[in-house]
């Protein structure tokens, strides 16, 4: 039996069929049947919009113009509005609008230099101090706490496309084919997006990299009370909120493959003079947020484990590609007083292995352990969270190469 879809039957036929609750005969090679519509057949395409506009849509799309093509080479400031309608004084009823969620499908703007969002940036006006992002933040999510706000705006700024971060030497052999160092998601995105060999000097691979900057995010305004919406309330001061019972936690930036500088004398405006090779464009400077994850019934901590690829725990120091993960003595692992630039506070982390490892909060360095020695972090504080904390630059509290930041998996422990 063979259905029609609504937009086979048009979008007015099919809220009017749907209203007055009427049969479609479909008759199709002289065999009638017959269809009930409900409203879950609906394919309703979510609504989009871009640069200068204003809605009151309660989930939509904000994407970068005449998406999904490539907004250039040149400069763009980009702002949406959205409001809220009038909240009511001092009231938190059920229709005002409290929390904003914004999950970036797409996120591709020039990455940072040494850590700061230099050229392109993305901004949130809502209560409170929100990340300045650039870089590769796609498949990340984040909150903003927007109660008692008739708007709030979102903001794009880019600077002209600079060349010498996205042609480069590829000095640490990062992309030769046999390397072991790109995980899953890289060789992906290079396949969506190849690298160019531009041939080679002094035995140096010259690198192109896709210069696409784009951006696709999803919307979802959501409300001080109960609601349909299937998107969750988080718990206040969460910046990012996680749900089930294991899941994977990433920095913003993380991804970003492309071309980075560690020269610490190199100026924003003279990017000819610094030097500049092929890697991951690394973690963003002053950042201060906290990531939650939802605690499922039945259980009471969580345990943290960093990602057997390179550079998954890289807060601070000197980055290994070449590390194996298959010998838990490694160099690098700080915890407690020695982290005081670029770090991670897991509330009453203590180690998993380590029966003597009294409880320690703050964990950085380039692994994540304690004493020289990977392994995993547990926590049987609640609510279940860790904050994030990122210094104003690489050089100041400790120097740093090509820090990547982390990428932590995570599972719940049973009370029991």
């Amino acid at each position: 039996m063979t259905s029609l879809s609504w937009k086979e039957l048009g979008r007015c036929t099919a809220i009017i069929a749907f209203l007055t609750h009427q049969s479609i005969a479909i008759s199709q090679n002289e065999d009638k049947t017959r269809a009930d519509i409900s409203m879950s057949d609906i394919d309703m395409e979510m609504s989009t919009y871009t640069c200068g506009e204003t809605t009151m849509a309660k989930e939509f799309h904000f994407v970068s113009p005449a998406y999904p093509v490539s907004v250039g080479l040149g400069n763009l400031t980009c702002q949406l509005t959205i409001d809220h309608g009038c909240p009511k004084m001092g009231a938190k009823d059920g229709s005002a609008i409290c929390q904003i969620r914004l999950d970036f499908e797409e996120f591709n703007i020039q990455p940072p230099l040494l850590g700061t969002c230099h050229y392109d940036k993305f901004y949130a006006s809502a209560n409170g101090k929100y990340p300045l992002l650039c870089g590769d933040n796609s498949g990340q999510h984040m909150y903003l706490d927007v109660s008692g706000r008739s708007t709030t705006d979102l903001t794009f700024i880019l600077d002209e496309l600079k060349q010498a971060l996205y042609s480069c030497e590829d000095k640490y052999g990062m992309f030769e084919s046999e390397s072991h160092l790109m995980d899953n998601a890289m060789q992906m995105r290079q396949l969506k997006n190849p690298t160019v060999n531009l041939g080679e000097i002094d035995n140096i691979t010259l690198l192109n990299f896709p210069t696409r900057r784009a951006w696709k995010t999803k919307v979802t305004q959501i409300p001080c009370g109960c609601s349909d919406t299937k998107v969750k309330r988080a718990p206040d001061g969460c910046l990012q909120y996680y749900d089930g019972i294991t899941g994977a936690i990433k920095s913003f930036n993380y991804d970003q493959v492309g071309c980075f500088s560690n020269d610490h004398i190199c100026e924003p405006t003279n990017l000819e003079s610094c030097d500049i090779y092929a890697g991951y464009t690394g973690q963003l400077n002053n950042l201060d947020y906290t990531a939650c994850i939802e605690q499922e019934y039945g259980f009471c901590g969580t345990e943290y484990y960093q990602a057997l690829e390179p550079g998954s725990f890289t807060l601070s120091n000197s980055t290994d590609l070449n590390e194996n993960f298959q010998d838990p003595v490694v160099e690098g692992a700080r915890s407690g007083d020695s982290c005081n630039s670029d770090y991670l506070l897991l509330p009453g982390g203590h180690c998993k292995n380590d029966k003597t490892h009294y409880s320690t909060d703050r964990f950085c360095g380039n692994t994540l352990g304690v004493g020289s020695i990977r392994q995993p972090i547990i926590s049987y504080s609640r609510p279940f969270l860790f904050r994030v904390v990122t210094d104003k630059d690489e050089i100041t509290g400790s120097i740093d190469y090509m820090n990547r930041g982390f990428h932590l998996k995570y599972h719940q422990l049973p009370c029991n």
